[in-house]
């Protein structure tokens, strides 16, 4: 335990301090699997409820302190271009609401049925599935997205049927997808945002056990969340500041978005009824209506966390992109004013602390990105260790198994790095999205046989530029 990480008793914790260890492994608790600040009375009765003592990091936050002495605490970095409502949005464009004077109802906890499914096909065979069911799903996007833009009919059965693909997809083996959009990262203009949160909220209704029929209509209303921003001018879009006269123009785009939808006649209520209300939030904080509790339905809830959660950890999405640990922490802190609490906390266990294609520094010094994950050891990944000291970065990667730590170790020895033998092989950190030139298409070439497509140009390029944020 390094020198900045104190070890107290948890009726010692006040408000301010940074909890980064517990007495028991963060898997057995409701707790983020990296840490968190303690900001209010509840969260140290929480603790109290689970562990003797934690450990406190007073790098991040405040040491043992008289209790007279401490200051607010720290508040979490601001993040722009971000449409978390409650917080500030772009760089202090808005102020929180005041939430409902009337208390809203709590939503009833989610009711998480564990063991419905289980990975039944390796990521090796699936990624080649999961590929084709990607591509042909962009095309159905961009298909559906003109047509419905024009107010035009379009094929929705076919849409639907390609959702469906991509949801039995990520029931037989959630990774392969994950990974398949970690690889495009670099293309812009196919890979989205939106596509990105649906998978991240297809993977949480697979992990409580969601019917199949909510999981594709979860899917369906997160992959079209944002079409209304097709309405919206193209500078506002841009905008990394918005005045409030611009946040409220560009709000507007939840509402035409509905609209759009509901005049193609075909969509069910409860996909139209997802793109209504992501953008709510649990204290009433959120837009367009300023819905509250149980007002708003569960599979909008899911999206709008998986939204929220997408875009603090992604380069596109965000200017201040974080490390998926820290994406966790901020995700925490959101709950009970901005999402329900339950669903945060089995929302941060089914994506995990390294989800696949993290990049990762292990116990080692050695870099490394994680290709998949093991259901029931998730801190123990396969990775695959890059040649950090090399002339080539990306040239040369081995793949190792976390959970099999002799067979690690002799690889590791094999390939040169002898203090390997005695020391237990772990992920030492997470590393933030950017400054490190990884190239995921050679990690594919040689992993999965999976190569980089030929990019492609025109309408969906366009689509992209008008939906930015």
């Amino acid at each position: 335990m390094s020198i900045d990480q104190i070890q107290i008793k948890v009726q010692d914790l006040t408000l301010g301090m940074y909890v980064s260890g517990l007495d028991r492994p963060w898997s057995q608790t409701p707790f983020p699997l990296q840490g968190f600040y303690v900001r209010t009375p509840k969260d140290i009765e929480n603790l109290k409820a689970y562990c003797a003592h934690v450990y406190i990091d007073v790098t991040k936050g405040r040491g043992p302190v008289n209790i007279d002495d401490l200051a607010p605490p720290p508040a979490a970095p601001r993040v722009t271009r971000f449409d978390q409502p409650g917080l500030s949005l772009t760089l202090g464009s808005l102020d929180r609401k005041p939430a409902p004077a009337a208390k809203p109802a709590k939503p009833a906890p989610i009711e998480v049925r564990t063991g419905v499914y289980e990975t039944t096909v390796p990521m090796r065979i699936e990624a080649i599935q999961a590929e084709k069911i990607v591509r042909t799903l962009k095309g159905q996007l961009t298909l559906a997205t003109r047509q419905i833009l024009k107010g035009k009919d379009f094929d929705y059965p076919a849409f639907k049927a390609c959702v469906d693909d991509m949801v039995g997809s990520v029931l037989r083996c959630p990774d392969a997808f994950t990974w398949l959009l970690r690889l495009r990262q670099k293309d812009q203009q196919t890979y989205d945002h939106s596509l990105r949160a649906a998978l991240w909220a297809v993977q949480y209704a697979r992990f409580v056990g969601m019917a199949k029929d909510e999981i594709s209509a979860l899917c369906l209303g997160t992959l079209l969340k944002d079409i209304g921003k097709l309405r919206l001018a193209p500078a506002l879009l841009r905008q990394q500041e918005r005045t409030p006269e611009d946040e409220a123009e560009y709000r507007k785009f939840v509402l035409f978005g509905v609209e759009m939808l509901r005049d193609t006649g075909c969509i069910e209520p409860k996909v139209i009824a997802v793109v209504r209300y992501h953008c709510e939030r649990l204290d009433g904080s959120g837009f367009p209506e300023g819905v509250a509790g149980n007002k708003i339905p569960l599979l909008a809830r899911i999206a709008g966390i998986a939204t929220v959660y997408d875009t603090i950890s992604n380069p596109r999405e965000s200017l201040e992109p974080v490390a998926p640990s820290r994406a966790v922490s901020i995700l925490y802190n959101m709950r009970n004013c901005a999402f329900q609490e339950d669903l945060v906390v089995t929302f941060i266990q089914s994506v995990g602390l390294y989800p696949t294609g993290t990049l990762v520094e292990l116990s080692t010094g050695d870099l490394g990105v994680v290709l998949d994950q093991h259901p029931s050891s998730r801190l123990t990944p396969r990775v695959a260790v890059l040649d950090r000291w090399g002339e080539d970065l990306n040239q040369g990667f081995i793949v190792i198994d976390l959970k099999d730590q002799d067979q690690t170790r002799r690889q590791l020895i094999q390939s040169g790095r002898a203090d390997a033998a005695n020391a237990k092989i772990a992920i030492a950190r997470d590393l933030e999205p950017t400054g490190y030139d990884i190239d995921y298409e050679k990690i594919s070439a040689t992993f999965l046989g999976v190569r980089e497509l030929p990019p492609k140009q025109g309408l969906l390029a366009t689509l992209k530029q008008r939906l930015l944020s």
